[in-house]
């Protein structure tokens, strides 16, 4: 027995279809201005973690017991611990390098590959008269 496709709706109708390879269009020059802006919101964090970072270590305002170990946990979670968060802003900060510098490369590498495609075209479809 035959059943009619569901009616597709209204919502499945306005997603946009996957690209396929001819929809892209990479420009070199923006890839890398885009690289320029993640590097320098990574420099940016970078001084103000070296800024800050005296601030976020914290001595113990006395030496009882109590206030020992809450400041040792706090500084080991905040500022010397493995694990603290200002080592994992240091992580981002590197991460935020490294994309920028893969980005520079990807760049480089198409334009050097539209290059050596345009070259090894060599003078097709150029007539000399």
């Amino acid at each position: 027995m035959y059943t009619p496709p569901a009616p597709v709706s209204a919502l499945a109708g306005s997603v946009p279809g996957v690209p396929g390879a001819v929809d892209i269009e990479v420009e070199p020059e923006r890839v890398a201005a885009v690289a320029k802006v993640i590097e320098d919101q990574a420099n940016a964090l970078h001084e103000k973690l070296r800024n800050q970072l005296g601030h976020l270590h914290i001595d113990a305002p006395s030496e009882d017991v109590v206030s020992t170990h809450a400041i040792e946990a706090w500084n080991k979670i905040v500022s010397d611990g493995e694990d603290s968060y200002e080592q994992r802003v240091r992580a981002y900060v590197t991460g935020l390098r490294e994309l920028a510098q893969q980005l520079r490369g990807a760049g480089e590498q198409y334009t050097d590959g539209e290059q050596d495609r345009a070259d090894s075209l060599g003078d097709r479809g150029v007539y000399h008269v």
